[in-house]
């Protein structure tokens, strides 16, 4: 069976999943503060969650920095509220739901366990386009020690974001690794799986929704959980 020496991993939806944080952080978040406290917490949860396509495109094409499209994004779901605020209270309220949401991301011990066992036979790596710093994630979740800071490769610090084939680059770079050797895990079919294999890794497609694939490309593995590559990973050692 073919032999992979390096594992990168996505981390949102994939290790971390969002409605651990994410959602509960944002709705204590708009409860807490006063300008949204009075606000139908369910509906803005919608808008913000499903920013338009218009936005997404600035931050991807580069033209917004991670900064610029998060006041973006606030600012759009609150004109929707007839809401209009200036730079500094939008920074505000996004460093607000950004302490309140770490605050629920804790150790979930069923993935600890797996990504320790996973150390003992691969090199672990993460490649993120997270907003939110993913080296606080990780030690909220007690895998800051496995996935120290030079193990993690974070779009926002780096100025290019999946796919972009050099974010992978900079990963293999690191740990001096080639494609042939290394597998990607995550949730995206066009961040974690087509990227990879276009240059040559292998990938894990973690499938959460069950749906069928958008491409032809043929993935390594498909799960519909995490915890499901340890079946794949560790039954018989690859």
């Amino acid at each position: 069976m073919k032999k992979f020496n390096l594992l990168l991993f996505d981390l949102d939806d994939t290790l971390l999943k969002n409605s651990s944080w994410f959602l509960d952080g944002l709705t204590r978040c708009l409860a807490v503060h006063p300008l949204t406290n009075k606000l139908n917490a369910a509906k803005f949860l919608d808008i913000l969650k499903q920013p338009p396509r218009y936005l997404i495109e600035k931050l991807i094409s580069g033209e917004y920095s991670a900064s610029e499209f998060k006041r973006a994004r606030w600012e759009f779901a609150l004109r929707k509220f007839d809401l209009l605020i200036d730079i500094e209270r939008l920074d505000e309220l996004d460093n607000l739901f950004y302490k309140t949401s770490m605050k629920c991301i804790t150790v979930n011990e069923q993935i600890k366990s797996l990504v320790k066992d996973l150390g003992e036979h691969f090199e672990l790596g993460i490649v993120t386009n997270g907003l939110y710093d993913p080296q606080q994630k990780l030690i909220n979740m007690g895998l800051g020690e496995i996935f120290s800071k030079e193990k993690v490769f974070h779009a926002e610090q780096l100025g290019y974001r999946k796919p972009d084939s050099r974010i992978y680059y900079k990963a293999l770079d690191h740990f001096d690794k080639k494609t042939s050797e290394t597998l990607f895990i995550g949730d995206s079919w066009t961040h974690d799986v087509i990227a990879p294999l276009e240059i040559g890794m292998e990938a894990i497609w973690v499938n959460l929704n069950n749906v069928l694939p958008p491409t032809l490309h043929k993935p390594f593995a498909v799960v519909s959980d995490i915890s499901e590559i340890r079946e794949v990973l560790l039954s018989k050692k690859i």
